[in-house]
């Protein structure tokens, strides 16, 4: 069975599926999305380079049936149509279910719908949306807390051997399609805390001084990067300019990711704690 789910921005929402009033009848645009192959060419060469593969905007078409129980409910539902998909509303929230699972995606209406051929009081409509990033996610985000741990280990040999151990640092599965940002939330105390993905060597540091209720925030989508620490009263303090230059704004490489934490300051890494947050991307669904 398929279903969309569709919010716009103001949290109204329209479900399609198998059940009136608003019946699915198809969508396309669910697999891979288009795209444009970037290459170079040198003088004489026989075809050219591959570069890489630029994806395009997603369009998503949904046809379907509004089936009412009266002519009056027809129209009124015709409305919802209109009012909930307006495309001044701005990017909505389009969710796409089958028998194996959800997809969600940033989606708005190209143009207007369309209302077509009347059978009776039934009207079917065309709904064709623009997706402009391209990628499906899960429908819920991801999250796991990165905290300190301390303890021992016991062999079974001759004489009973414990080995301490102390570890910042934990791994983090994107089971995605492609690599994917992160969201950092790094609750002090911590002076100077970094963040490092051991499985690239990248890592991002803020060169500030969090006290134990002050929380940092780290977002490193394209076109979303902010670097802000909630501070024990509500308020936010923006510490962009105070990124530490070799600082990159990584993410999350396809499959495990080995992330740790640590604070120039001796004892902060004990009673900080660190949780990321991040969407798995997906070529389609």
């Amino acid at each position: 069975m398929q279903r969309v789910t569709y919010v716009n921005s103001r949290g109204e929402s329209l479900v399609f599926g198998n059940s009136p009033p608003f019946i699915l009848n198809k969508i396309e645009g669910v697999d891979g999305p288009p795209g444009d192959m970037l290459s170079t060419k040198s003088p004489y060469q026989d075809g050219s380079s591959f570069d890489s593969i630029r994806l395009s905007e997603r369009p998503i078409i949904i046809t379907g049936y509004i089936i009412p129980k009266t002519m009056q409910e027809m129209y009124q539902q015709r409305r919802n149509i209109l009012r909930i998909l307006n495309p001044k509303l701005g990017l909505g929230r389009l969710v796409y279910s089958n028998d194996a699972q959800s997809y969600a995606i940033g989606a708005v209406i190209e143009g207007s719908p369309t209302f077509q051929e009347r059978f009776t009081h039934n009207q079917s409509f065309v709904l064709n949306f623009i997706c402009p990033d391209p990628y499906f996610t899960d429908e819920n985000k991801t999250s796991k807390v990165l905290r300190f741990e301390s303890g021992g280990m016991t062999f079974p040999l001759r004489l009973p051997t414990t080995f301490a151990y102390s570890a910042y640092r934990g791994t983090f599965t994107n089971s995605g399609d492609v690599e994917t940002p992160v969201e950092i939330h790094y609750r002090g105390p911590a002076l100077n805390p970094i963040i490092t993905n051991e499985t690239t060597g990248e890592f991002i540091k803020v060169n500030y001084d969090l006290s134990e209720n002050d929380v940092l925030v780290i977002n490193t989508a394209f076109g979303q990067k902010r670097v802000e620490v909630m501070n024990s009263d509500g308020s936010r303090t923006n510490v962009f300019h105070w990124i530490d230059l070799d600082s990159t704004f990584f993410q999350l490489n396809i499959g495990q990711n080995i992330l740790r934490y640590n604070s120039d300051r001796e004892g902060d890494r004990s009673v900080a704690t660190v949780t990321v947050y991040w969407y798995n991307r997906y070529i389609g669904g």
